[in-house]
């Protein structure tokens, strides 16, 4: 009896993944852009090639000037005026795009059975930077569970704070389109380059760590865990620094280091676009000076836009969660 060999057919190739290819707005986005920009910059170089009046970055951040109505009293106190500036604007729309976007996760997450989505996986991924890279400076517990929430949301609102500060919107009340008083030039400002803006953030973050700290150990043994482990007379010098640290230097390197950096960015950006002002000087000098300077500012403006934003928020909440976790430690 022959036992009849079994020759087992070749296995065909696995089909391989399609090559993905740029698409053409892909390719072509940069080099129009920038040819744009050129061509704008050309045209303003060569409208007015000297400068007529001195030209000041620092208006940009005047929040002086209300873009909806004029002065009110603020809480019905007399003295106490108000303005709905493009400040209060600016932080309508990123306290709105937080509010929507919280939404939209919950209503992401709350459904279940379904297939896996791009805009699902981009939630999740959203949700565990959060939970793992952002709130894993707090202990696990409950303050991990109190104040992750917290820590989430402050880094979500102060990402769209940056964020939105580099769409041009009409709110330049220094500058009117045409002859229109109600119609103001498009421009772009950074609410978190504002010192009173980010200063009010890091106080709800040193309100809560200051809170956590009494509650962690009593008033006295709060204040006791400032001695830095000192007794005696040396705490005649410890003390004060210690008050002077806890109190002020904590709350101001937070806030400075938010608002130095987006006003920084900003102010370069500026700076570059109106770079032919600046130098004035004969047609070739400004049309050079206007294309050199649109470029340069197209990179700020990526560079700021790209990264800088969003690492400024993440360090922002970072650092609320490290602050709020070591209230509650011995020494901190």
């Amino acid at each position: 009896m022959t036992t009849a060999s079994v020759t087992a057919a070749p296995t065909p190739d696995a089909p391989q993944p399609a090559e993905k290819k740029s698409s053409l707005l892909g390719k072509l986005f940069f080099p129009v852009v920038f040819s744009l920009l050129a061509v704008w910059g050309v045209i303003i170089a060569m409208g007015d090639p000297v400068a007529k009046v001195p030209f000041d970055p620092t208006q940009e951040f005047d929040l002086g000037d209300a873009v909806i109505g004029g002065s009110w009293n603020l809480f019905g106190i007399e003295g106490v005026e108000g303005t709905i500036n493009k400040g209060v604007i600016y932080l309508a729309l990123a306290a709105l795009g937080s509010i929507l976007f919280a939404l939209y996760v919950y209503r992401t997450a709350a459904k279940r059975n379904r297939l896996e989505t791009k805009t699902q996986t981009a939630v999740e991924a959203a949700y565990e930077f959060a939970y793992e890279q952002i709130a894993g400076s707090l202990p696990e517990g409950k303050l991990f569970n109190r104040y992750m929430p917290y820590v989430a949301s402050i880094f979500i609102f102060v990402w769209f704070l940056n964020m939105i500060s580099f769409v041009p919107l009409p709110l330049n009340t220094h500058h009117n389109i045409g002859d229109l008083d109600f119609l103001y030039a498009f421009g772009v400002y950074a609410v978190s380059s504002n010192i009173f803006c980010t200063i009010t953030l890091a106080l709800l973050t040193f309100g809560i760590y200051h809170y956590e700290g009494v509650k962690a150990h009593g008033l006295r043994g709060y204040l006791k865990t400032w001695s830095a482990g000192q007794s005696g007379p040396v705490l005649l010098l410890v003390y004060p620094v210690e008050i002077l640290t806890n109190v002020v230097l904590k709350p101001v390197s937070l806030a400075v280091r938010l608002f130095a950096n987006m006003l920084s960015g900003h102010v370069l950006i500026l700076l570059m676009m109106a770079l032919a002002g600046v130098i004035g000087g004969a047609v070739a000098v400004s049309v050079f000076a206007q294309v050199l300077g649109t470029g340069i500012a197209l990179v700020f403006y990526l560079f700021e836009m790209g990264l800088v934003a969003s690492l400024q928020a993440f360090i922002f909440a970072v650092l609320s969660a490290i602050y709020i976790s070591s209230a509650a430690e011995e020494h901190h």
